[in-house]
């Protein structure tokens, strides 16, 4: 699962300006308005993190689009064996537990666009809080439009994620429940710095405890 929007990059220039520093921690006046209609679009984001190329972002409630056009996917779901998501409704509910957790945690899965096209969705990554054999974890996550795989996205997104995320939890572990069959992923989470249990422990769902080194 990587990520890639293949989009103008002409003028990377201009682009310090759009983003206001002033205060990472509440960071809502970026107005965004597109016109694509093949392109999910979205408005007054909280910036999570930044990196050259891409903003990390809280996700809101009127992602339900990007959120079936990314799970709905049946490519974006190759491993997974419960299929994509069948339906808005389904979407909805996943968004709805995306939103719980940024409530409840302070932290969560986000929302990611390139800043060539901040209002484009081009996938999701970040750590989210969860149990694991009884104690408290983060779980590295990313999924990403096919047209966005290939430009190392996924990557960059999710070292943001953790850059983001980790200074204020420095307690808490980041493991990746991944299945052994997805070695894009894998691969990915080994990059990071993760790397499966050595007795191949998996989780109820038959995913691999990957753990960071």
């Amino acid at each position: 699962m990587t990520i890639t929007d293949r989009t103008d990059r002409t003028d990377r220039t201009d682009r310090t300006d759009r983003t206001d520093r002033t205060d990472r921690t509440d960071r809502t006046d970026r107005t965004i308005v597109a016109d694509r209609t093949d392109r999910t679009i979205v408005a007054d984001r909280t910036i999570v993190a930044e990196t050259e190329r891409l903003l990390l972002t809280r996700p809101q409630e009127d992602d339900v689009e990007a959120v079936f056009a990314i799970h709905g996917d049946p490519e974006t779901n190759r491993y997974n064996p419960f299929g994509p998501h069948r339906d808005r409704a389904q979407s909805r509910g996943m968004l709805d537990g995306f939103l719980a957790r940024w409530a409840e945690d302070g932290v969560g899965y986000c929302t990611v666009a390139t800043r060539e096209e901040p209002g484009v969705v081009i996938g999701f990554a970040g750590v989210c809080l969860h149990t694991l054999d009884g104690g408290r974890v983060f779980n590295l996550y990313y999924r990403f439009r096919p047209s966005a795989w290939g430009q190392g996205y996924a990557a960059e997104a999710a070292r943001a994620a953790l850059a983001e995320a980790l200074p204020r939890f420095p307690d808490v572990p980041v493991t990746a429940l991944i299945r052994a069959d997805n070695v894009p992923s894998r691969r990915l989470a080994e990059r990071l710095g993760l790397v499966p249990d050595p007795d191949g422990r998996v989780d109820h769902e038959e995913r691999l405890i990957h753990r960071m080194a």
